[in-house]
């Protein structure tokens, strides 16, 4: 009798895991540059390998620069049966919340964003703490004592990256001052190239000499500039960009959001969903700090220095990680 009551649940079980198998119809919108080393491509990333793992295709849409339009695609895709639908630039979308209220069945992936929402699984990082180990590299390397944040556009998910850039500046060289700009063009904000340059060429004749861009694709404009700037230093964001940037790029902030949305897709594969929020950071491996090895204008101390920091932020209940959570929340 045992036996057959052990079965019975076994086979239970079984069709319940299949069942959800069946019913699991991911997609994700993309909009903006999937270019190797942006955020987008570590999505893709992501996604490639859950599908590799678990045989379940994901629907991939690529969608122009338009949020009025990303959530009309939204609406539709949700009426179509598309679950869970993973959304990258929830952050910047107004009313998405809305949206997904109006389609309690449909499951949402937010990326870097969290919402009171049953439906809604965000996944936000901690941003912060991997600003601080970049801003303690740019106190050690500043000369002018002049150190520069360009954002993509001004929103909280950014602000908390430049409250731990500036926390780590200080704590390095207390002296040190900290300029900021924005691109805010909208929706194409972090495709801007353009803008980018031209905020990062402002800073440098203002005597700023390293600079930590968060801003998506154009990013890398900035990298770019600095590369042309004697003296000048920044920093990778999303990506590694040392083997790129050899003699400029200090050490790159590595946003390691394929793991994370690998991690999602699994547990809505397996029909788990207990939160509506995950959050990573550097302990769970997710926000990386890479020294870039590479570059000769980097002293031994000033690595040493840096990796200490890092070691620290890895640790349990350290006053480093209390701080950021005090003066950077979210």
């Amino acid at each position: 009798m045992a036996k057959k009551i052990l079965g019975l649940i076994a086979a239970l079980l079984t069709s319940h895991a299949l069942a959800a198998h069946d019913e699991l119809k991911p997609l994700v919108l993309f909009q903006g540059k999937l270019d190797e080393g942006t955020y987008l491509h570590m999505i893709d990333r992501g996604i490639t390998r859950f599908e590799e793992v678990s045989l379940i295709p994901v629907t991939r849409k690529r969608l122009e620069r338009d949020n009025e339009a990303y959530l009309s695609e939204l609406r539709k895709n949700a009426e179509q049966g598309y679950s869970p639908i993973i959304v990258q630039d929830a952050n910047s979308l107004e009313h998405f919340d809305q949206v997904a209220n109006n389609y309690p069945s449909t499951r949402f992936i937010s990326l870097d964003v969290a919402f009171d929402v049953p439906n809604i699984l965000g996944l936000t990082f901690n941003h912060a703490e991997g600003a601080y180990v970049i801003g303690y590299a740019a106190g050690l390397k500043t000369t002018t004592n002049k150190v520069g944040f360009i954002g993509g556009l001004d929103i909280p998910v950014i602000e908390n990256f430049r409250c731990g850039y500036e926390l780590g500046l200080k704590k390095a060289n207390p002296t040190a001052t900290l300029s900021t700009d924005y691109i805010n063009t909208g929706a194409f904000s972090w495709d801007d190239s353009a803008t980018a340059k031209r905020l990062a060429e402002t800073m440098t004749s203002n005597d700023v000499d390293v600079i930590f861009p968060v801003a998506g694709f154009a990013s890398q404009a900035v990298m770019e500039t600095m590369k042309n700037t004697e003296g000048g230093y920044s920093f990778g964001i999303d990506y590694d960009y040392s083997s790129k940037y050899p003699n400029t790029v200090v050490a790159s902030l590595e946003k390691r959001a394929d793991r994370a949305i690998f991690a999602a897709l699994m547990l809505l594969k397996n029909d788990i969903w207990n939160s509506n929020e995950k959050r990573f950071g550097i302990k769970q491996g997710i926000i990386n700090i890479i020294i870039n090895k590479n570059n000769s204008n980097l002293s031994d101390d000033e690595k040493e220095q840096i990796n200490d920091v890092l070691v620290k932020l890895k640790g349990k209940n350290n006053s480093v990680t209390r701080e950021i959570s005090t003066l950077c929340q979210i």
